[in-house]
C-alpha cells in the first residue's frame, strides 16, 4: 500500500503520528521506519526494506519525507533516486506500507503521472479561506471567536501551523479566545510587512507609515524591510492586473504560483486599479534608481524618505 500525503503540514504529521502510534501498539516501534532525508541512505536499503518481507511476516510502516521532490532543477543525484523509484515502486510487496510525506508535490512531473498509478492520494489543501475557518473551528470546537479567526489569517498570511501554533498557546491559559487577547501575539518581519501593504492599498497611508517607523525601529534594517516591500507589491500588483484579464482565481494561482498566499486573490482593497498601477510604476521607478545607483543615498534613512515620498504621493 502506498500513500502520498501532501500539503497542509498540521493534518499530514497528525495522520502520520495517528499510523505511527497504532504501528507500534499493534506490532512494534521496530516495524516503523521514518526517513527525514531519503539522501541519508543507499539505494540498497531501500530494496531491501520495500521488496522484502519482516522476519514475523507483520506489516511495516515507511514514511519518507519531502520525496518526490518539488524542483525545478535536479542534480544528477536526485534524478538518480527519482527514477530508481520509478523502477521499484511497482515490486514494493503489500505487506509493506510507504508513505510519502510532502509539501508540494508538481503534478505534471513524470515521476507523479508514474506513482499516481500505485499510490492514494491524502490531499489536505486548503483551498480557500472560509475552508481555513471552518477546519479552524471544527478542530477547536468553537473556541474562539470569528474576529480572532479572521484577525489571526491576516497576521498570519493564511498558513495554518502558524495560526495553530498560537491558538494552542492561548488556549494553555484560556477556555476561549477573544481578538484582545490577540495583543500578546508577537508578529514577525513578514507579519508587519502584510500589515503595512494592507494600510497601503486601503489607503490608510498614515498608519501604513507609521507602523513602517515602529519596523525600522525594532529590526534596525530598513534595506531589508525595503526589498521584503518590493517584492511582495509585485505579487499583489500582478494579482489586481490579471483579474482586469478577467483570469480566475485558479487561473491566477497557477500562473503566480502563490500556494500558500492563493487567499491574497480573494482579498477586497480601497484602492482602485489605476491608483494601483500609478504606485507600483512610483516604487518600480525608485527601485530601478536605487539597483543602478542613479539614486545617491547616505544611509537607509535616505531610503526610508524616498519610499515615504512614494507612499505618500
Amino acid at each position: 500500500m502506498i500513500y502520498l500525503f501532501v500539503w497542509e503540514r498540521y493534518f499530514r504529521q497528525k495522520l502520520i503520528n495517528t499510523w505511527k502510534k497504532a504501528f507500534e501498539e499493534k506490532y512494534s516501534i521496530h516495524n516503523i521506519i521514518h526517513v527525514k532525508n531519503i539522501l541519508d541512505y543507499e539505494l540498497l536499503f531501500y530494496e531491501q526494506n520495500l521488496l522484502s518481507s519482516s522476519f514475523f511476516a507483520s506489516k511495516n510502516l515507511f514514511i519518507i519525507d519531502d520525496f518526490p521532490y518539488f524542483l525545478e532543477k535536479k542534480n544528477d543525484d536526485l534524478v538518480k533516486i527519482e527514477n530508481y523509484f520509478l523502477n521499484i515502486l511497482p515490486k514494493i510487496i503489500d505487506e509493506n506500507i510507504v508513505i510519502f510525506n510532502v509539501e508540494k508535490i508538481d503534478k505534471r512531473s513524470k515521476i507523479f503521472k508514474e506513482l499516481e498509478k500505485y499510490w492514494e492520494i491524502k490531499d489536505f489543501t486548503i483551498l480557500n479561506e472560509n475552508d481555513l475557518k471552518n477546519k479552524l473551528n471544527e478542530i477547536y470546537d468553537w473556541k474562539i471567536s470569528t474576529t480572532s479567526i479572521n484577525k489571526l489569517i491576516e497576521l498570519k498570511w493564511q498558513n495554518f501551523s502558524k495560526i495553530s501554533n498560537e491558538i494552542d498557546k492561548l488556549l494553555i491559559s484560556k477556555d476561549f479566545i477573544d481578538i484582545w487577547d490577540l495583543k500578546y501575539i508577537s508578529k514577525d518581519i513578514e507579519e508587519n510587512i502584510f500589515e503595512i501593504i494592507n494600510d497601503i492599498l486601503n489607503l490608510n497611508k498614515k498608519e501604513a507609515i507609521l507602523k513602517l517607523r515602529e519596523l525600522n525601529n525594532f529590526f534596525q534594517n530598513f534595506y531589508l524591510i525595503y526589498n521584503m516591500l518590493v517584492s511582495n507589491f509585485r505579487v499583489y500588483f500582478y494579482i489586481f492586473k490579471l483579474k482586469t484579464l478577467n483570469k480566475t482565481n485558479f487561473e491566477i494561482e497557477k500562473i503566480l504560483n502563490l500556494w500558500n498566499r492563493s487567499f491574497l486573490i480573494s482579498k477586497k482593497y480601497n484602492i482602485d486599479y489605476n491608483s494601483f498601477l500609478k504606485f507600483y510604476e512610483n516604487l518600480i521607478s525608485l527601485d530601478e534608481k536605487l539597483k543602478t545607483w542613479k539614486m545617491i543615498w547616505n544611509d537607509e534613512k535616505d531610503l526610508f524618505y524616498e519610499l515615504e515620498k512614494v507612499i505618500i504621493i
